[in-house]
């Protein structure tokens, strides 16, 4: 039940659409429901005018048989041979007698064969009026078979008496079957009009009295113009006419209004009572309650619908709250492919899968080789678009089944499903060629970037069987290639993992010595040709206890990857100031101090005001001070940061030296932008002078340099007469190596500067070296 709750409420339309269901149903049901109420109202009003038209036709039913009757009687009389021999009196009582029962209807009367009254039931005496020209007559007159005729209305021919009547006659004949007259009796239409206006009626309901040949004789509402006139041209008429009884909906021809109509054929005779209900009248209350109920009706279905919009867009919004905090917490926002906890729930699933078929899987780590520089030089922006440009090329590079990730700044991991050592190697290649291809950064001003990648690989389960520790390997393999060289690949090997583990160690236990005041600095003299001391050059050295000591290439090394290189030169550069103040204090003349620094003190922004301090808390100038820097430290990622620190220091009057010269870049542009005062020729020159003519000419294009720089030169390395002969023949300034002194303790340097004294001053060698038992390697 909780699955099927949960897998709608993943679903927000599913809401909108239940609701238009809804909405959709309850309309349904209300729009029939309404249309069950319309039917109710007709069928309330077909039984209102059924009822009333056949009380009508009853009542008026009855009244013209009592007339009728009466007709017969008078009828009888006229035919009497003797009537006329009666007195008047009693000729009216046997004539007229039954008259009584309906007298309120009209008058009776009998005629002879030309029209003139013979019996009237208002006088003794027939009044002189001939009825020759009535319809009711004629008709007879013609007939002689017709039956009881209704006749058209007609006014009275006394002019007092406006009220139209109507008249039911039937023919009189002679003993030998001619016309001999009529019998006829009136009905006043008030009658009718006034058993008409005792019905309840709507305002637009009618009740009409018509013959059977459509002539209206009554209508209610009463208007004096629509008596007589004919409904004999509309198309309800001729049902109307064909049945007895019936009812039916059709538009009224006086008026035009729609109606239900109820009608009924009076007895026998010639006419209808039609009883009409107007279907606005009818409808008319149903309107009212449609109304209502259609508002209410639509206000809760809107209100609804609503409802479920709200409740889906608000649903919408919390699962897309969610599904962005899943990407957010499974995939990288910049290049939108899975991040390290999504690649590691993947690089479980697929080591699993690989475990349970036996197959073999790779993790390829990924890191691309000086990506800081081109945030550093083109901007974050630019290093956003290289890195989703690398996620594509990667992404376009794998197969179904495969999983490429993003762990994070310029790091990659590829895993490959099913893949043996061959199959890493080439797709390994591919990635190489793919990252190394120009990426566009400004397609205005067509800017590329050429980057290139370090690649390392693990392969499971020859390199582990768990996650985290394939990844670490390729991670591992990967340091392995950026040592090699960048722009390489390395599969995991054993040592790699030991060498790591001593790195590592090593690392703390740097730490250690440089927070316990372990490390010494040992202290390498410069002399020119003659033997004079010109200089000294602070070297770091660390002895572990209980252990040889550790070579400066190594631990140096393991500073700058850990980051304790700023920390470390920060106090190589206040010790050697300290033993700088404190041989000048012990009255040894030592003209000049050299300390190594690194790219990462340059960076410091507070580097130029950290040296003022150190020199004159120990009562130094800048001219005591050089500051010795290799050639790739002017190359650096952040060379425009670089290069105001050193601008700063050279405006302090603090010297720089380039070390290891010529082992470096090949631009030598830098010597002219940079304020450097000494070139220092590296010791792989300067040992194989008189043994290679290559490394002589090299030595001698250096110092040729220095000359047409005016710059300071100086030789590192040297350990024998002949190297120092060759390089003072080319006009070489300075020189350190072991032919002069190795690297010495501050002490053993004090005893070699004053024993270096003493045999000058007693005319001895100037290249006599001088034994000291504290020297450090």
């Amino acid at each position: 039940m909780f699955r099927i709750v949960s897998s709608l409420l993943a679903k927000p339309a599913l809401f909108i659409y239940a609701g238009i269901g809804i909405t959709l149903a309850t309309t349904g049901v209300t729009v029939f429901s309404l249309y069950e109420m319309r039917l109710d109202a007709m069928a309330q009003a077909r039984d209102a005018a059924q009822n009333l038209v056949i009380s009508l036709q009853k009542e008026i039913e009855h009244n013209l048989d009592v007339y009728q009757l009466a007709m017969r009687d008078v009828a009888a009389s006229v035919q009497t041979a003797n009537i006329a021999q009666l007195p008047p009196k009693v000729r009216q009582r046997v004539a007229f007698g039954s008259l009584r029962d309906a007298k309120e209807l009209g008058v009776l009367f009998a005629t002879d064969a030309e029209g003139n009254l013979v019996l009237d039931s208002r006088s003794l005496d027939p009044r002189k009026v001939s009825v020759k020209d009535r319809d009711y007559f004629q008709v007879h007159q013609r007939q002689k078979d017709a039956d009881l005729y209704i006749s058209a209305p007609f006014l009275p021919y006394v002019s007092d008496h406006t009220t139209p009547r109507i008249a039911l006659s039937r023919r009189l004949e002679d003993k030998n079957g001619d016309f001999a007259g009529i019998v006829a009796g009136t009905v006043k239409l008030s009658y009718f009009r006034q058993l008409f206006e005792d019905s309840i009626l709507g305002r637009h309901d009618t009740i009409t009295l018509l013959r059977t040949d459509g002539t209206v004789l009554m209508r209610q509402p009463f208007h004096e113009a629509d008596i007589g006139q004919s409904l004999a041209g509309g198309r309800a008429f001729p049902p109307l006419v064909q049945a007895d009884n019936g009812i039916y909906i059709g538009m009224a021809v006086l008026d035009h209004i729609e109606r239900l109509y109820a009608f009924r054929r009076i007895g026998g005779y010639p006419i209808i009572v039609v009883v009409g209900f107007s279907t606005d009248d009818i409808y008319a209350g149903w309107h009212k309650r449609a109304i209502a109920i259609g508002v209410v009706s639509a206000i809760l279905n809107a209100l609804f619908i609503l409802l479920s919009l709200m409740f889906s867009k608000q649903l919408s919004k919390r699962l897309s709250m969610e599904r962005r905090l899943q990407r957010l917490a499974w995939f990288d926002s910049l290049t939108g492919v899975p991040n390290r906890a999504k690649l590691h729930k993947e690089a479980l699933r697929i080591l699993t899968g690989a475990n349970r078929h036996g197959s073999t899987l790779a993790v390829l780590f990924i890191d691309l080789d000086r990506f800081k520089r081109v945030n550093d030089t083109q901007g974050h922006a630019a290093g956003d678009e290289v890195l989703t440009e690398i996620a594509r090329r990667l992404q376009r590079l794998l197969q179904i089944g495969d999983v490429i990730g993003r762990l994070g700044g310029d790091e990659f991991l590829v895993i490959l499903d099913d893949c043996d050592v061959l199959k890493a190697k080439q797709v390994a290649g591919r990635i190489l060629h793919a990252v190394y291809q120009p990426i566009v950064i400004d397609s205005q001003q067509d800017t590329r970037i050429t980057i290139s990648a370090s690649i390392g690989i693990a392969l499971s389960p020859h390199d582990g069987e768990e996650t985290d520790i394939l990844l670490r390997n390729a991670d591992l393999a990967m340091y392995q290639a950026k040592s090699a060289g960048r722009n390489q690949v390395r599969f995991y090997a054993p040592e790699y993992e030991r060498e790591a583990r001593e790195q590592l160690e090593l690392e703390i236990a740097l730490q250690r010595a440089l927070r316990g005041n372990a490390l010494s600095v040992a202290y390498q003299p410069k002399v020119d040709a003659e033997g004079a001391l010109c200089g000294v050059e602070a070297l770091v050295r660390w002895n572990k206890e209980g252990e040889n000591s550790v070579a400066p290439d190594r631990f140096i090394a393991i500073a700058e990857e850990s980051g304790l290189i700023s920390e470390m030169d920060a106090w190589v550069m206040v010790e050697a100031c300290r033993q700088l103040a404190e041989w000048r204090a012990d009255g040894l003349d030592v003209p000049n101090i050299s300390v190594n620094v690194c790219a990462a003190d340059f960076k410091r922004p507070d580097y130029p005001g950290f040296l003022t301090d150190v020199l004159q808390s120990h009562g130094l100038v800048a001219a005591d001070l050089t500051l010795e820097l290799t050639e790739r430290v002017l190359f650096d990622e952040s060379a425009d940061d670089i290069r105001k620190s050193l601008d700063a220091i050279h405006a302090l009057g603090i010297a720089l030296s380039i070390d290891d010269f010529g082992t470096g870049y090949s631009s030598l542009s830098y010597l002219h932008r940079f304020a450097v005062k000494e070139l220092k020729i590296d010791k792989s020159f300067v040992q194989s002078i008189g043994s290679d003519e290559k490394a002589e000419s090299l030595a001698q294009s250096l110092i040729h340099i220095g000359k047409i720089l005016k710059l300071t030169v100086t030789a590192e390395g040297v350990e024998t007469r002949a190297q120092r002969d060759f390089l003072d023949t080319h006009g070489c300034h300075l020189y350190q190596g072991f032919l002069f002194s190795r690297p010495l303790a501050p002490r053993d340097f004090a005893c070699w500067l004053r024993e270096r004294r003493r045999c000058v001053s007693f005319g001895e060698s100037k290249l006599l070296v001088v034994p000291v038992a504290g020297v450090l390697g």
